[in-house]
């Protein structure tokens, strides 16, 4: 199958993309999870219990304590379940270029270049 450009694409089942292009998306997810765990280390920061006094203060700081990583949809839990759906993405699309390499192995396989 190929793009409107003619480029050949792979078929993931869901939607194609040429090679090169799923080999730059690769690239960028890599380093958006990079981002993500950055982000997750920092949520957990605020994870800390941070004794800034009592009354609205205090408040303030259960609620960053809470919010980076005690409490449920803290923002270290909604990061570690988005790296994991980077990581599926980067999978399936590793896999699909292995698919693309290796069908166009095996069609360079099948061709005779005998003669001249």
């Amino acid at each position: 199958m190929t793009d409107t450009h003619g480029v050949p694409s792979v078929n993931t089942g869901a939607f194609a993309v040429s090679p090169e292009l799923a080999a730059g998306a690769y690239q960028q997810i890599s380093g958006l999870q990079d981002t993500v765990g950055e982000m997750v280390r920092e949520a957990r920061v605020l994870g800390r219990t941070v004794p800034l006094g009592g009354g609205y203060a205090g408040e303030v700081g259960e609620f960053m304590a809470r919010y980076g990583l005690g409490g449920p949809g803290s923002a270290a839990d909604a990061l570690i379940a988005f790296g994991q759906e980077l990581e599926t993405v980067r999978t399936n699309i590793s896999r699909a270029l292995k698919r693309y390499s290796d069908a166009d192995d095996d069609a360079r396989d099948g061709v005779d270049c005998s003669g001249g």
